[in-house]
């Protein structure tokens, strides 16, 4: 009997909706049939609760229409959570399979952070669906140290465009939310500091008015280029035109824009946390710095851009990493044996 995934998650901009959309064109579905259910956009209260309300109907009107089917929920934090757990519980009613799938960046300092209740519930959600998934080994040991379960790793993925590199510019690239989180105000600030030639590619959106108060603040108009979010064609051309990606931020699981940077070859700069020293080593395949530490941002910005002759390798190192565990061909027959169990 074919096999109906019903996927839900969040279509705002990022990583999870992009997570989805490639499972979607990379043919994970192919020979399932798949519903997508969007429960939250991030535009408007009014409309995530309407997207929340009408997800629990079609969810139910599926249950009742369908003999089996295999909820696929992308969880990250706060609302999050409490509407996969929403979505877990109707699903358990009707005896569907359940899977979560974490990607939440701030997940810990979430769990952390509540009252018992609520940890218990999260608890009770990690240990009772049928299958429960991270993206690192790292988030892994961490689900098991606050709930006991030992739970499944399947790496984040993207298939990279393949361009013409020309690497030959100043260029820097910015990929990701206009919070704090991601470390934008610290990037605008190191790049004030910086003593080289250089232009900044800030790709993304969330408080733009403030990123656009800092930039005048900071006297740098002329330096960046503001394109908001950007398509997947455009972003393939910066990754490949820009001479460095640099994200960082002060919490994340495994980026997406991350893995595609080391697919393309270009060197990237971020921080520690979350899954990323599991995959990117300081001077090996990539750059870290210290979130927050505005003075090692410009430093590393301006060494990368001076062009230093261990570039080729750290690259080279990058790629062969992103090839050997973040493409489709690696990444899809695991999500398919997931689906087979359950």
């Amino acid at each position: 009997m074919q096999k109906h995934i019903v996927s839900v998650g969040t279509a705002a901009p990022g990583g999870i909706d992009s997570v989805i959309k490639g499972y979607e064109e990379n043919g994970l579905f192919d020979t399932s049939i798949h519903t997508r259910l969007v429960t939250h956009r991030g535009k408007s209260k009014f409309e995530d609760l309407g997207l929340f309300i009408n997800g629990i109907f079609r969810l139910l009107w599926l249950s009742m229409t369908n003999k089996h089917l295999i909820l696929h929920c992308h969880m990250s934090y706060k609302g999050s959570f409490w509407r996969k757990l929403t979505f877990v519980i109707i699903a358990k009613l009707f005896s569907n399979s359940t899977i979560v799938h974490l990607h939440g960046s701030e997940f810990k300092q979430y769990f952390s952070t509540r009252g018992k209740l609520t940890q218990k519930l999260i608890i009770w959600l990690i240990n009772n669906v049928d299958a429960f998934v991270t993206l690192s080994d790292g988030w892994k040991e961490y689900v098991k140290e606050i709930s006991g379960r030992d739970v499944s790793v399947i790496n984040n993925y993207v298939d990279v465009i393949e361009l013409e590199s020309d690497k030959n510019s100043k260029d820097i690239l910015f990929l990701g939310a206009f919070i704090q989180r991601k470390g934008i105000y610290d990037l605008l600030n190191a790049c004030a500091q910086m003593r080289c030639e250089y232009h900044l590619h800030l790709c993304g959106a969330g408080e733009n008015d403030k990123v656009e108060s800092l930039i005048k603040e900071l006297n740098l108009q002329d330096k960046i280029t503001v394109h908001g979010w950007v398509d997947k064609q455009k972003k393939s051309e910066l990754l490949h035109s820009c001479s460095v990606m640099i994200l960082p931020a002060y919490n994340e699981g495994l980026p997406m824009t991350l893995i595609e940077s080391m697919g393309s070859q270009i060197p990237v700069i971020t921080t520690p946390v979350g899954a990323i020293p599991e995959v990117i080593r300081d001077g090996y395949s990539g750059y870290l710095v210290d979130p927050g530490n505005v003075t090692q941002i410009r430093d590393r910005l301006e060494f990368v851009l001076s062009k230093p002759d261990e570039l080729k390798d750290v690259t080279a190192h990058a790629l062969t990493i992103y090839q050997n565990n973040f493409t489709s061909q690696v990444i899809l027959p695991k999500w398919r044996e997931i689906y087979d169990k359950c």
